[in-house]
């Protein structure tokens, strides 16, 4: 009787345990999870952009990745005008509302850097995206494509396809994008590079597609035959130029473009645009709140760090695999950005 009576206890000591540490294994977790939840919370994050334009769309898509990934989600502002002032009032808004990282697209090289003192003077984080400011800069990171680069990688695949020789529009879109400036400059370096080119006409100030088409058609029209080449370095125009390609049905005008529109890849599938420069939105939609995120934080950064978010050529001969290549730089660059600019 006694030994059934021990074995019986025993067996209620082990119950009695288990549902104790079953209890601190839930109020463990429950803590953990609130914890967890509380951490994502005081990581507030938004984005501005200045006005509505096709490429902030796939921004969103970076965001979204960071999102689904981190559980922290971000909030977009879009603003009403490209100017300095509604980006002032809007950004301002945002510190106001307590977000802690802003990402911001500037409008303005010098005077965008005036508003970034006054968003870290309140104690917010600030990082430039898609664009960069003069330096020094408050900002604690710039991402943006190498624009110069970028408008130099297109302009001497035109050349190419031209065979070194010919006359060549360059189409400019925002002038008063602070991006316009570096594009154009890349453009005339290559052009002057070579000896039998020239660029027969610039076009700039557009702010829509059916503006850019009728500019864009008009100085084809304008220049008719002399016309070997095309480059142009904004979204808007490469969408209308190539419409306008596809329905002349091109064979004879060399062209590259910019960003990845449905309408541009499929007027090179078909073989009417020789290509685009597709660069990465994704980049800066999911590494820019990571980068932010530490920074919030309390992970010191390096200093300041120019990251260019990476971009390519597309053709026929990489298109169906351009797009897994630019979602694959921004998650490694994700996955090591803690290791790679901020102090350990």
């Amino acid at each position: 009787m006694k030994k059934v009576l021990s074995i019986i206890l025993s067996i209620a000591m082990v119950v009695v345990l288990g549902l104790a540490f079953a209890g601190c294994k839930t109020e463990a977790a429950e803590t953990t999870a609130a914890e967890t939840t509380a951490a994502a919370a005081d990581v507030k994050i938004a984005y501005y952009w200045p006005q509505a334009h096709p490429y902030y769309n796939s921004v969103l898509k970076g965001q979204a990745k960071f999102a689904e990934k981190y559980g922290i989600e971000v909030f977009s502002q879009v603003g009403t005008g490209w100017d300095l002032q509604t980006e002032i009032e809007q950004v301002e808004a945002l510190v106001a509302q307590g977000y802690k990282g802003l990402a911001v697209y500037p409008v303005d090289a010098s005077g965008t850097n005036s508003l970034y003192e006054e968003v870290v003077a309140a104690g917010t984080f600030v990082c430039s995206y898609g664009a960069q400011t003069q330096v020094p800069t408050p900002a604690s990171f710039t991402l943006a494509t190498d624009v110069k680069a970028a408008a130099m990688a297109a302009t001497e695949k035109v050349i190419e396809t031209m065979g070194q020789k010919g006359n060549i529009l360059n189409i400019i879109e925002y002038v008063e994008d602070p991006n316009s400036i570096l594009r154009k400059e890349g453009v005339e370096e290559v052009v002057a590079k070579y000896p039998d080119v020239k660029i027969i006409q610039t076009i700039a100030g557009m702010d829509s597609i059916e503006e850019c088409t009728e500019k864009i058609g008009n100085a084809l029209s304008g220049l008719g035959d002399q016309v070997n080449g095309m480059v142009t370095t904004g979204y808007n125009p490469t969408v209308a130029s190539a419409q306008i390609l596809t329905e002349m049905k091109n064979d004879k005008i060399a062209y590259v473009g910019i960003d990845d529109d449905p309408i541009v890849l499929k007027a090179i599938e078909e073989g009417y645009v020789t290509g685009t420069f597709a660069q990465s939105p994704y980049f800066q939609g999911y590494v820019t709140p990571i980068l932010l995120m530490y920074l919030i934080q309390g992970h010191e950064s390096k200093g300041f760090v120019f990251i260019d978010t990476y971009g390519i050529v597309v053709t026929k001969d990489n298109i169906n695999t351009f797009a897994d290549e630019l979602w694959d730089a921004a998650f490694k660059a994700g996955d090591t950005a803690l290791e790679t600019w901020f102090k350990s």
